[in-house]
């Protein structure tokens, strides 16, 4: 049987409503305001947060930042590929409406990355040995957190050292991309 665009657009809206009624309703069962695994959740997004608003160097507060979105829509775009193709799961996300794990990926990683880039840029010490220590405490060490406390499922093979070689290039991806825009702004218009 031929399947139109229009058939398989409504197949695919019919999928995704299913999809979030599903969700909303595992989410009110295991992942709600009732439980452990929520409040942990809160403060993985609230406390990164609080912590890089006092220890900021305003001096490179822009570089830093620039720096840390790219982290936070790296982490985001790549937890959505491996999430589609079945690498990862978050069974307690902090929203229903999104299956990526938001407080992990737009919170306590970016800051925590951008805490070591800032320590990397103030002491000007190797950026790639920077963003290989912090890969070990983001990928290996909080993997293997998330993981033994069942925040975060991996499946297919995926492991720990899987989680850690994405967030080394990430971490590259974004002190490269920093550094081309810093290059950028500095040339003059001609």
């Amino acid at each position: 049987m031929n399947y139109t665009q229009d058939d398989y657009i409504a197949h695919f809206r019919k999928l995704a409503k299913m999809a979030d009624q599903i969700s909303t309703a595992y989410w009110k069962s295991y992942a709600s305001f009732d439980t452990w695994q929520f409040w942990l959740n809160v403060a993985f997004l609230l406390v990164p947060l609080i912590v890089l608003l006092k220890c900021i160097n305003r001096d490179n507060i822009f570089r830093i930042l620039f720096f840390g979105f790219t982290i936070h829509a790296l982490m985001n775009y790549i937890d959505g590929i491996v999430l589609s193709k079945g690498y990862v799961f978050h069974p307690y996300p902090l929203v229903p409406l999104i299956d990526i794990n938001l407080s992990i990926n737009t919170s306590l990683i970016p800051v925590t990355f951008m805490l070591f880039y800032q320590y990397g840029l103030n002491n000007k010490k190797n950026m790639y040995i920077v963003g290989f220590l912090a890969a070990i405490c983001t990928g290996i060490i909080l993997g293997l957190f998330a993981d033994s406390i069942d925040i975060l499922r991996l499946y297919k093979g995926s492991n720990v050292f899987f989680i850690f070689i994405i967030d080394y290039l990430e971490f590259l991806l974004a002190y490269w991309l920093t550094n081309f825009f810093e290059s950028l702004a500095r040339k003059k218009v001609a």
